[in-house]
């Protein structure tokens, strides 16, 4: 009888437990199963695997970055810097061209020789 009593007890226990459990407004319960993780909305996920920098390389206000888009950011970055120094070295050869031709026309003794100078791709000597 006292088996049966404890028993009876011990459902009334779990069963107040359960109703009892609630979730904060806005969220909901879930099941998870072993090996699930929770990130809440604000955070982002990685695996463990994932390679993260140290908590002091960003501003905590702005957030933080993983290895993998840090070299993603970085790859990209070198990409612009590469087209940054290729346009500047074209920018710098027009500017040389462009200086021929003005001294070219300068010193041409006629018209006809200063055209030459702007219309050709090589600069004419007078």
């Amino acid at each position: 009888m006292n088996a049966v009593m404890f028993l009876f007890a011990l459902s009334l226990l779990s069963s107040s437990a359960l109703s009892d459990y609630s979730c904060p407004d806005g969220t909901s319960a879930a099941c998870l199963d072993s090996g699930d993780t929770v990130c809440p909305v604000s955070a982002k996920c990685v695996t463990n695997e994932a390679v993260c920098l140290d908590g002091h390389a960003c501003d905590s206000a702005r957030g933080y970055i993983c290895g993998s888009e840090y070299d993603e950011v970085l790859q990209d970055y070198e990409k612009v810097v590469s087209q940054y120094n290729q346009l500047t070295s074209e920018n710098v050869d027009l500017r040389e061209t462009r200086l021929e031709q003005r001294n070219c026309v300068i010193n041409a003794a006629t018209l006809k020789v200063a055209i030459k100078c702007v219309r050709s791709h090589d600069v004419v000597h007078p």
